[in-house]
């Protein structure tokens, strides 16, 4: 998986949370805060904002999983680079 397609993916999971409707969603300037670690390639920071989030109470329970998920979807393609 390049990085360019697990960048595009943690920060489309976290727009798409953020500007859905639906009853839960992430707050816009955690999801911006999100994409902004995910655009730089800072694997180690994002997975530690993102539980840092979900700890804060920042990200609704019905989608801690996934955003915990996405981040660390970072590291899993770092490992895995040629």
């Amino acid at each position: 998986m390049s990085w360019r397609s697990v960048s595009l993916t943690a920060c489309s999971a976290a727009l798409l949370a953020a500007g859905c409707g639906g009853g839960d969603r992430l707050p816009v300037l955690t999801a911006l805060r999100l994409e902004r670690l995910a655009a730089r390639h800072d694997c180690r920071a994002l997975v530690r904002e993102a539980v840092a989030a979900v700890n804060r109470g920042e990200v609704p329970p019905a989608l801690q999983e996934q955003v915990v998920s996405d981040a660390n979807a970072c590291r899993l393609a770092r490992r895995f680079r040629p």
